[in-house]
């Protein structure tokens, strides 16, 4: 018996890959203007939304209205890498696509409280 872990996903063809970043990036504009987060520079993907800042307050605003999970890496270059794992979706019961949220913060910069505790949790 085969399990998920050794069948490979199927292979999207270049239309539906298309068709999977249109949709993703529409859940998060959507999300974002209705739902007023601050926008930042990302790149829709067929399997996500790839949202990088250099301001930690893009990453705490949308964990304080999506929620998600929380990581950080430490690098050796002095620079700790904070990404939030969440989806998208302005609608109550609606669940749009996965969006990561990605801010690197020098070790000596503050984040907040809500965000360091989001990683422990």
């Amino acid at each position: 018996m085969a399990t998920s872990f050794q069948t490979p996903a199927p292979e999207l063809t270049f239309r539906e890959q298309q068709d999977a970043r249109e949709r993703n990036e529409l859940d998060y504009e959507v999300t974002v203007n209705v739902l007023g987060l601050p926008s930042a520079e990302h790149q829709a993907d067929a399997d996500a939304v790839r949202v990088t800042s250099a301001d930690i307050g893009v990453l705490a605003a949308w964990l304080d209205e999506k929620g998600g999970t929380v990581s950080r890496l430490a690098t050796t270059h002095g620079v700790t890498v904070w990404t939030l794992s969440t989806v998208a979706g302005a609608d109550e019961g609606y669940v749009g696509c996965r969006v990561l949220v990605t801010v690197p913060v020098p070790e000596s910069g503050w984040v907040p409280c809500e965000v360091v505790s989001a990683v422990a949790a």
